[in-house]
Parts: C-alpha cells; structure tokens; sequence
C-alpha cells in the first residue's frame, strides 16, 4: 500500500513506569531499529547499580539471538539524557518515523504524556524535538478488524499484545513481507519471551529488582510495535496513518 522505497522506516518505541502518576518513575525505554537492533535504557540508583553487559548476555539466552544494546542509566534526568543521545546516535532525521502503540490516542494516551511531563520535572529538554512521529492505535483500531467474537459476545482487542496476537496468528505473517523487510528478522510470533501478561507485572518486577524481566517484557512491547507497523504499511494507505512532527 505504501511505497517502501520513498517512505521512512520505522522505530519504535515504548516505556515502562513505576504507575500512572506525576511522580512515579521511568523504569525502561526501549528502541526497535529497522536493522532488528534494539536499544534499552535501564533506569536504576547507584545501590542497586546493574552490569550492562551481563544482561546483555542474559537476553540474549532468552531471545534466542535479538540483537540487543542496555545502557544503564542512573536516575530520571540521566534516563531523558540517555534517550536523547541515542536519538542522536542512531535516529536518522530525514529516513526514520517513530512509532508507538496508543501513546497519545485513546483517552489521551499515556508514554508522551508522561515523558514530557518527566522533561520538564527533571528540566530536561524535549527528547523527541522535531522527529517525525505516527501512533499506531487509531489505524489499527479503525482499518483493520480487531474484534474478537466468542459465544455470541463481541469484544476489541484493545492493547498492544492483544492486537499482535490476532493479527500475527501464526507464520504467516512473515510471508506477505518477507520481500519488504531483513532476510534475518527475528518474528516475534515464533519467539514468544515476554515473561508478563501486563504492565502492572512489569512495575511488580522493576521494585524487585527483577531487571531482566522488565527488559524483556519492554523488548517484546517494541518488538511487537514495530512488525505491528509493518504490518500497516503493507495493507493500509498512507493517508489513514497520521503522522506529525513531536
């Protein structure tokens, strides 16, 4: 549906929190390139200081091979600066298009909320300055059927797992981009390491100092995001996905 030689590739994106409030925490940010590399930022203070390295090691076990970068970072502001670095390193302007699930679509959203609202607590400028930006809840909500029926009783596939497993059912999925995308695409729909059916266990986690969960449970999240995207761009117009400048 969208010309892939002449549109942007994306990167996606998504956060983990302590909650939902002004003054809960960043816990995880995480990255998905278009070369299937992901970045994560681990969010910890100095006594509960983790080794980069060694759960580099640990995802890489339990992923079967993603290719993933953690960078430890030590506090709030460090986390926002770490973002913006990464942007800076890996983000190309001209070529690249951010993307998230429902991060500022239905009832407002929640990841730009909460991170502009962590820049300016922590009077850190805006990480996303300028970047070109499209939220993937409203066309997969609106151009794609998600409704799932069951004994007579109809019910949307709201959330990002539950619109990723209805729509990456089996193998299949692979097949009608296997021409669009890298030959060594890990799909997520064959490797199924999310250790947590939400969130909410991810917080748990985080406060347990269980890292490794936390991570993979965030690398799952944009890895799903980001063939979720594919997926749009393969099957719906251009004109139905809005995008915007952050």
């Amino acid at each position: 549906m969208i010309d892939r030689k002449s549109d942007r590739e994306h990167v996606a994106w998504d956060i983990e929190t302590t909650g939902f409030g002004v003054t809960d925490s960043l816990t995880v940010v995480g990255f998905w390139f278009p070369d299937g590399h992901a970045v994560l930022l681990l969010n910890v203070y100095s006594e509960e200081w983790a080794d980069a390295e060694e759960l580099e090691s640990q995802i890489d076990d339990a992923t079967e091979g993603v290719d993933v970068t953690v960078r430890v970072c030590e506090g709030g502001t460090a986390m926002l600066q770490g973002i913006r670095e990464v942007m800076y390193e890996r983000f190309e302007n001209n070529h690249n298009r951010l993307v998230a699930y429902n991060a500022e679509s239905w009832n407002g959203g929640f990841d730009l909320p909460f991170l502009r609202t962590h820049c300016i607590a922590c009077s850190v400028p805006w990480v996303f300055d300028g970047l070109q930006f499209a939220d993937l809840y409203d066309p997969l909500k609106k151009r794609l059927n998600t409704t799932v029926t069951d004994y007579s009783t109809s019910a949307d596939a709201n959330t990002l797992t539950g619109s990723h497993e209805l729509l990456t059912p089996t193998k299949a999925l692979s097949e009608p981009l296997a021409d669009t995308i890298p030959e060594d695409h890990s799909w997520y729909v064959h490797q199924h390491y999310d250790p947590f059916e939400s969130s909410a266990s991810a917080a748990y986690a985080y406060r347990k100092q269980l890292y490794l969960d936390v991570l993979l449970h965030n690398l799952a999240d944009i890895h799903r995001t980001w063939e979720l995207g594919e997926l749009l761009r393969e099957y719906v117009p251009g004109k139905d996905i809005s995008t915007k400048k952050l």
